[in-house]
């Protein structure tokens, strides 16, 4: 389509495009105007036809017409629309799963004067206990390269976080599972 953009910032070549594009579709209709005139008089003639009904049956008919309608059109797009939502639900209804090997809940909020939802209170837990994960520092044996490790708190417990996220802090975790649970929003509700 790039060549179209270029002949159109030309006025001349724009106009004889235009002018072979125009009289390309006259010469089809005047080469097709028997057919079109024999289906044009078809026309006509089914309008034409006479037929005999009451004026009490013709009125009697629209009412019914303009009645039902309308409510036959809104009764199918009330079922459209509760097929629609029993299959997919809403983003709403999505609090909890599991990303990054981690059992994550959340709740959805609206922020007052904001027509947007938006993630609120991201709780992470252990998938072998339901402990919760708590960020730790940790070191090497020169207490050197001080870094966040995020584990479980509870006693005994022996999960450890996936070697990919290993010295990833907390805030960071918040922020790339707020990334992941959008994304799979967008991908199971749509925009």
């Amino acid at each position: 389509m790039g060549w179209w953009k270029d002949l159109s910032k030309n006025s001349i070549s724009g106009l004889i495009v235009a002018l072979v594009t125009g009289s390309g579709g006259l010469a089809v209709v005047v080469w097709l105007w028997r057919y079109i005139k024999q289906i044009y008089h078809w026309l006509v003639s089914i309008m034409a036809h006479p037929v005999t009904i009451p004026v009490w049956g013709i009125t009697i008919l629209s009412a019914i017409l303009l009645a039902l309608v309308p409510v036959i059109t809104h009764i199918m797009s009330r079922n459209n629309e509760k097929e629609a939502s029993a299959q997919t639900g809403t983003f709403l209804d999505y609090t909890n799963d599991t990303i990054f090997g981690m059992n994550v809940s959340w709740r959805w909020i609206k922020p007052y004067g904001n027509k947007n939802y938006t993630l609120n209170s991201i709780e992470v837990r252990c998938p072998e206990c339901s402990g919760i994960l708590s960020e730790y520092s940790d070191s090497d044996q020169y207490n050197r390269y001080v870094y966040p490790l995020i584990k479980c708190g509870f006693h005994d417990c022996g999960w450890h976080i996936a070697r990919e996220f290993e010295r990833i802090s907390y805030r960071d975790m918040d922020y790339k599972l707020t990334q992941e649970i959008d994304r799979r929003c967008y991908q199971r509700f749509g925009k």
